[in-house]
């Protein structure tokens, strides 16, 4: 078995009752079986209190105004204090840490949506690299598992990394190149062509691979003008379940930013973000770095996903839309509200949209569905 995470997940240590936005507030925390029946047999005063905190139909535990009925007024679990470490249930246990599984692979990540998970993220001063290591242990799925696939997909995912990682081209460029490659996956795998595949991802290995013509696999295209497109897309995420109440409310500030703009006023307003970054903020250049390392997160824990799917350039197109919509957000904040464009507001925004987003499969199934609808219906006559 081998084991793969981030140089930076073993950096992480939780900043309990300091942390601005707990991991016990805001969603439904799902209770393990084998948790579940050593809280059935809590007794005394800490057992009743334990049997109207758990919504034992459910398998959750129940929140009072958005907060686990666990959480004491110090923003600490009063489970933890009571019984101790081992008395948390997995997901209490293990978050913000994430797995991915494959056929005798675990790749390991910390959750964008935990506030000190995603400052050491975004806070990282080297490029992303990983750390492995090989077990004895050997298993074999049941329901199979297509690893030559797999392999590919890893092989793709490097070529991902290296052009994430060009400093000679703007994160715009970076995002057309992935974008397009990622493409071409997609056509050799729905036509089968592995051969063919595997001879362009050996060609962006070395540098030659060029992004197709046309337009079927970006997010933004030609027709239509940036802010025309990011209408469409917030009817997307309007669409989403929802987990905070508030992200609702900043959905709808964008709504009318966007229908009040124009799209030359809108232009000029990105325009001066980005001159903000240069004059007030952390420089166009660290900008752009941390914009990468946000799109690095998702290709990472993501991308290979889709062995179990086929949806390879949805899984890039989740990537960069995220970026696209969680700067977006911010420069909205930025221009209605005159807030702040730091990276402690880009940190604060991302973790707040990974809440919305990585905290439901509903959620990531639905914007799967939504960027494979796109590039499927999308003039394919160039296929």
């Amino acid at each position: 078995m081998r084991y793969i995470r981030p140089v930076y997940y073993d950096d992480f240590r939780c900043v309990a009752g300091k942390c601005p936005a707990s991991c016990c507030e805001g969603w439904q925390i799902v209770i393990d079986e084998e948790s579940l029946q050593k809280y059935r047999n809590y007794s005394g005063e800490f057992g009743v209190r334990m049997k109207w905190s758990v919504s034992w139909d459910d398998g959750t535990f129940r929140q009072h105004e958005g907060r686990c009925a666990m959480l004491n007024k110090e923003g600490l679990c009063d489970l933890y204090i009571e019984k101790g470490e081992d008395a948390l249930c997995h997901t209490c246990t293990q978050y913000p840490r994430h797995v991915e599984e494959f056929e005798n692979v675990r790749e390991f990540s910390l959750s964008l949506s935990c506030p000190e998970a995603a400052r050491i993220m975004l806070e990282a001063a080297d490029d992303l690299s990983f750390v492995a290591e090989d077990t004895d242990e050997e298993e074999t799925f049941e329901e199979g598992f297509d690893f030559l696939l797999y392999t590919k997909l890893v092989d793709a995912r490097e070529v991902l990394y290296a052009l994430l990682g060009k400093r000679e081209v703007t994160f715009e460029q970076k995002e057309r190149f992935c974008l397009a490659f990622a493409g071409g996956i997609q056509d050799f795998l729905e036509e089968g062509d592995f051969s063919g595949m595997e001879e362009w991802i050996q060609a962006g290995m070395e540098g030659e691979q060029t992004p197709p013509s046309g337009e079927r696999w970006l997010l933004h295209r030609g027709a239509l003008t940036r802010r025309t497109m990011l209408l469409e897309e917030l009817e997307i995420l309007k669409g989403l379940e929802r987990l905070d109440p508030c992200w609702e409310e900043l959905l709808g500030e964008e709504q009318t930013f966007l229908l009040m703009a124009g799209d030359e006023e809108y232009e000029k307003i990105r325009a001066s973000f980005r001159e903000s970054q240069i004059s007030c903020g952390p420089g166009k250049e660290e900008w752009d770095r941390s914009l990468e390392r946000l799109a690095l997160f998702f290709i990472y824990t993501y991308f290979c996903g889709a062995v179990y799917d086929d949806a390879v350039h949805a899984k890039v197109c989740l990537a960069f839309f995220s970026v696209e919509w969680i700067q977006e957000l911010l420069m909205m904040e930025w221009y209605v509200h005159g807030a702040s464009a730091d990276m402690a507001a880009l940190i604060q925004m991302s973790y707040r949209y990974a809440r919305e987003i990585e905290h439901s499969d509903a959620n990531l199934n639905a914007l799967d569905d939504y960027f494979w609808n796109r590039t499927h219906t999308y003039n394919l006559s160039e296929r």
